[in-house]
């Protein structure tokens, strides 16, 4: 009888390709001027891509399982791609604020105080300043909730694709 491949390969392998697929959008983003940009376009795009590598993970281990596929494996495959993705995609912004672009986070704070007097033009000026100081100390507590939603984007793309191609 045979045995099933192994997921945390197909996990780590096209997880690292995602993540790569993602640093090098990034880089191409920064050395297009376009750091700070934060259009819709630019955000579907950084879904799409582990979206893409996990779609391709799911139909090679279908392929390379006989093709049998369970949907609770489809699902395992979307999060491992996804957290393997989101993990290397730290790692590497945290470099990236750190050495490439070290006034990131003071920037980012800086274009979300302008975004909030152009919203609300009454808003007093210690509410902004404020709200840009927080910005600026909290940052990195984003960090665990940027790979949480990894790993709910995982769980809806394996489930959508698991249930267009299982068979068990």
């Amino acid at each position: 009888m045979e045995s099933s491949p192994k997921l945390g390969a197909y996990n780590y392998r096209f997880g690292a390709i995602a993540g790569g697929i993602g640093i090098a959008f990034s880089m191409m983003l920064f050395f297009m001027d376009m750091t700070y940009d934060q259009s819709s376009v630019i955000q579907a795009i950084q879904t799409l891509i582990p979206a893409s590598v996990a779609l391709i993970a799911i139909t090679t281990f279908k392929k390379d399982n006989n093709g049998l596929l369970a949907l609770k494996q489809a699902i395992k495959l979307g999060v491992g791609v996804f957290l393997v993705a989101g993990i290397i995609g730290l790692a590497y912004f945290t470099l990236f604020i750190n050495f490439i672009e070290p006034d990131f986070i003071s920037n980012t704070a800086a274009l979300q105080a302008d975004a909030l007097r152009e919203a609300q033009p009454t808003l007093d000026e210690d509410i902004i300043e404020m709200q840009q100081t927080n910005t600026e100390k909290y940052f990195y507590i984003s960090f665990p909730f940027i790979l949480i939603l990894n790993v709910i984007l995982g769980i809806i793309v394996g489930l959508l694709i698991g249930l267009f191609t299982k068979k068990s």
